[in-house]
């Protein structure tokens, strides 16, 4: 027996990074996935994607800073599946800003990373409510926790979902409805490919570099894949006593 057999999951931003990798795992367990995402054309390729796997899946766009987005996506996942019982609130924006960031860059980013996950959230849980059950799992990260030079902006959003997850677990207790999170060190993904192809670096070369891979005991960056495993875990039944963790996935960053 699968992991998530006849499960229902929700993956905001399931259209790329540890998002789709997520989407795949997760199917790959049992789960039917919704790849909640703003990106009609990514979406709908990982929702095939899992689909040609052998699992089920589908796309439903969403932006998940816009309440009646997420109001419409959610409504429509409980009008074909009658259920969520997992959800995986991965969507995020990356600004880069340090103190010079502006209005518009605040409420970019917060209302993504932030307001975002709280949203889907609030929406979520009236259905795991009448179920007694569910398993909530946010992206935090190592900038959860640690200063980085020139990431304000996304540092306070990730120590945010690090204090909601909390938060969130203890108000959420009485319901049988776990919320963890998991915090990835740095992960090839598409920002991550982004910034260091502009220093001139392939993978091999930020996997070696001192600022990139070298910053994790392990010596290299981490596959979307190795972060989608540990919110499998959080996500399933193995983690049925584990609530308001924040589980580093980081290659030993932060201890380092």
């Amino acid at each position: 027996m699968k992991r998530l057999d006849g499960k229902v999951a929700i993956v905001t931003g399931g259209g790329d990074g540890i998002g789709r990798a997520s989407c795949l795992r997760l199917a790959q367990e049992g789960a039917a996935v919704v790849v909640a995402e703003i990106d009609e054309s990514s979406g709908t390729a990982v929702a095939d994607e899992v689909g040609a796997s052998g699992g089920f899946s589908q796309f439903v766009q969403t932006d998940v800073g816009s309440e009646e987005s997420v109001r419409v996506m959610v409504a429509q996942v409980n009008r074909e599946f009658g259920k969520v019982d997992v959800l995986v609130n991965n969507a995020a924006t990356f600004v880069l800003k340090g103190v010079d960031a502006t209005v518009d860059d605040w409420r970019n980013i917060l209302d993504v990373n932030v307001i975002g996950p709280a949203l889907v959230t609030k929406h979520v849980v009236p259905h795991m409510r009448r179920a007694g059950k569910g398993a909530i799992v946010n992206l935090g990260s190592i900038s959860s926790f640690i200063a980085q030079s020139e990431m304000l902006t996304y540092n306070a959003t990730k120590g945010a979902i690090a204090s909601m997850t909390r938060c969130m677990a203890l108000d959420l207790a009485a319901d049988g409805i776990r919320v963890n999170a998991v915090c990835p060190g740095t992960v090839w993904t598409k920002i991550v490919q982004q910034l260091t192809g502009e220093a001139g670096l392939d993978r091999a070369a930020a996997d070696r570099h001192p600022d990139w891979g070298g910053a994790h005991m392990l010596n290299r960056l981490a596959d979307p894949s190795e972060i989608a495993n540990a919110i499998l875990f959080l996500a399933s039944d193995e983690a049925s006593f584990v609530t308001a963790e924040c589980l580093m996935v980081d290659g030993g960053y932060i201890a380092k």
